[in-house]
């Protein structure tokens, strides 16, 4: 059974129990009326007959009850009737015919009690009221007054009665049902429509779609509003899955390619030597010191590749207090050995004392990331420059150079992994220099950005935050 049709049989199982409740009070109370009505009328009457009672005495002050005639009371449809206390019939009514009024010894024993009460008898499948008061003389019962009429009125109106609520009850059960229907119909469109949605997104992988619900926010309106806000982290999930994915991809085939291209050369070398078995001891050296060459830049993509990959696995940077000027110093003496550039060291001075929570050998692996770039890419005769400065934001260290410059299009990318600018600034290097820097930078919870322009050159700049000096 679908929700809808369980809703509409929910909804009519209520109703129909609510109206059956409400009948059957309706019809208990009309019932208790029409027999107080009756109950009245017969205490009246009874009432009158009693008053009409004489009790005489004779000279032996012997006392007797004088009885009225109970046809000045009865009517077509009330019945009088007294008997003795042992129940035999001491007068009637004409209009009972040769009928009597029952008296059970039931009736005998609680009007030897002195106290008047109802009965309701059955005489020829016709129900009577039957109103029962004891005649006393001297405070004891010496008889009992019964008046009765026939309840045909009150059952015939509550037979009327019963009949109207069953037809209001079936009326009111099928308009239940169909009430019950287009609620739930009504209240499940929206459910519907996000069923719809949802099966389109599986079809046609949409998750930039949303479900349009412009009513209250009620229980359905938050229902839409959860799956519209799922929808947007699957999408931003589903988006990061697929970059992540592309650039594996990406990242596999760069790292083949590199790979490939230093083993290619040392095959290729292997090959020669092995062909030229008794050549001049020149061109031997000279293959081999290819495929030393190689090797090497294989051992570094290598060594790369592994830094990157405890990158990506999580691995974090053990750090402690360090002495910046000290380190500063050292690359600044080895850095000339890079290239051929002038090289100059500025605000060195100005640190001593200054320390951060760093790393020594990760921290000296930046910095000659950099300069190996800015020393890569400026041509002799050009100038390089690795200045220091303690500022308001930390200590920041920048690495200039005067060379060709990073076009625009290119700044966004130069940290990704394998990316290399134009062939402008193309050196054969492995891509991942960039990389790595910007990890060990983001995990000495630091910032790098770089600023360059065609023909005048690149600022790399590096921002790590200060320990406070005791």
């Amino acid at each position: 059974m679908t929700l809808r049709w369980r809703l509409t049989l929910l909804v009519t199982v209520i109703l129909t129990l609510t109206f059956l409740v409400l009948g059957g009070l309706v019809y208990l109370f009309m019932g208790r009326y029409l027999t107080s009505a009756v109950d009245r009328s017969l205490a009246f009457r009874a009432q009158e007959v009693v008053s009409s009672i004489k009790v005489e005495s004779n000279f032996l002050r012997q006392q007797r009850i004088t009885l009225p005639d109970v046809n000045v009371f009865a009517a077509p449809d009330i019945f009088l009737q007294i008997v003795d206390s042992e129940g035999f019939v001491v007068t009637r009514s004409y209009n009972l015919g040769r009928q009597t009024l029952p008296v059970g010894p039931q009736t005998l024993i609680q009007a030897r009690q002195g106290i008047a009460f109802f009965t309701t008898e059955a005489i020829d499948n016709y129900s009577l009221r039957v109103y029962n008061v004891p005649l006393l003389l001297r405070g004891q019962p010496v008889g009992l007054l019964q008046v009765a009429t026939i309840l045909s009125t009150v059952e015939k109106t509550l037979g009327n009665l019963r009949r109207v609520l069953i037809f209001l009850g079936l009326v009111a059960v099928l308009m239940a049902t169909i009430l019950g229907y287009i609620l739930a119909r009504a209240a499940l469109r929206p459910i519907e429509r996000l069923t719809q949605v949802a099966a389109q997104i599986g079809e046609g992988r949409d998750l930039a779609q949303r479900v349009p619900y412009h009513g209250p926010m009620d229980e359905i309106g938050r229902l839409a509003a959860t799956f519209n806000a799922m929808l947007g982290r699957l999408q931003r999930a589903y988006t990061r899955l697929e970059e992540a994915y592309s650039a594996q991809r990406r990242f596999v085939a760069d790292a083949s390619h590199e790979l490939r291209t230093p083993l290619t050369t040392i095959r290729g070398n292997v090959d020669l030597l092995r062909k030229m078995k008794g050549a001049d001891m020149a061109t031997q050296e000279e293959a081999l010191a290819d495929i030393a060459s190689e090797a090497e830049r294989m051992s570094r993509l290598v060594n790369d590749l592994l830094t990157l990959a405890r990158a990506d696995a999580g691995q974090e940077i053990k750090r402690e207090p360090l002495e910046i000027a000290g380190l500063l110093q050292e690359v600044a003496r080895q850095a000339p050995l890079l290239g051929e550039a002038y090289f100059t060291a500025t605000g060195l001075e100005n640190l001593a004392g200054r320390q951060i929570m760093g790393n020594r050998d990760y921290l000296k692996q930046l910095l000659f990331i950099l300069l190996d770039n800015a020393f890569k890419y400026t041509p002799a005769g050009g100038e390089i420059e690795l200045a220091a400065s303690v500022k308001p934001e930390g200590l920041v260290i920048e690495v200039k150079d005067t060379g060709p410059g990073i076009a625009p299009a290119d700044l966004e990318h130069i940290f990704e992994r394998f990316y290399r600018a134009d062939t402008t600034r193309s050196s054969g290097g492995t891509g991942l220099g960039l990389a790595i820097a910007r990890w060990i930078v983001e995990q000495h919870q630091g910032q790098i950005n770089v600023d360059s322009r065609l023909g005048e050159g690149t600022t790399f700049r590096v921002i790590l935050p200060l320990l406070r000096s005791a």
